[in-house]
């Protein structure tokens, strides 16, 4: 079993709202600007889309449920696939662009448009190398994309986001760990994958 990973245009995607499941539904309902709502369901119709082509089955079959392991909240969490406990998947979405990966590991993805973030993100010596950067706003967001795929993967914490150190030599790392990185680019946009070498023993 391999890796699904698929960044898109919420334009390109056909987010049918009957995919959803009514809790997803309720979400997607509280949001406020239109290309809010249109960026989440596309990219919770894009997972699907992905589970589906490492499942070998529809998009229709795919059911997408969301728990928090420390509260068990539905209202927020780690997304899976009801009923296929041998993937995992994760998605993301910023206005117009998002994202979304499925494997037969842990994983983590996250698509941004790219922007210049606080130092307080970032630790001593990432700030110092974004600092030195011909484009800090590049640079800041190709590591801010690195740090939440990792931490969706379940590596780290973005409340701790100064001891998540990305950077790899003079360069946002492409391993770190047991973890894979790679980067996605668009117009004025950027993502990350992460994906590590083993599901269950926990090499995140």
């Amino acid at each position: 079993m391999t890796e699904i990973v698929r960044f898109a245009a919420v334009a390109e995607v056909d987010a049918d709202l009957g995919l959803l499941t009514a809790a997803e539904r309720a979400r997607h309902e509280r949001l406020v600007a239109d290309a809010d709502k249109q960026a989440y369901a596309a990219a919770h119709v894009l997972v699907r889309e992905c589970a589906a082509e490492l499942l070998g089955t529809a998009r229709e079959e795919i059911v997408i449920e969301q728990r928090c392991a420390r509260c068990g909240s539905l209202e927020h969490g780690e997304p899976s696939v009801a009923g296929a406990a041998a993937i995992r998947v994760s998605l993301s979405h910023t206005r117009g662009q998002v994202a979304a990966v499925a494997a037969g590991r842990r994983c983590g993805i996250d698509v941004e448009k790219v922007s210049r973030g606080p130092d307080r993100a970032l630790s001593p010596r990432e700030a110092a190398w974004v600092e030195g950067q011909e484009d800090a706003a590049y640079a800041f967001t190709r590591l801010w994309v690195r740090k939440e795929a990792l931490v969706k993967a379940g590596h780290g914490s973005m409340a701790a986001a100064q001891r998540l150190d990305v950077l790899g030599g003079d360069a946002p790392a492409d391993q770190v760990g047991e973890i894979r990185l790679t980067q996605w680019e668009g117009s004025g946009l950027l993502g990350a994958v992460a994906i590590c070498a083993d599901m269950w023993t926990g090499k995140c």
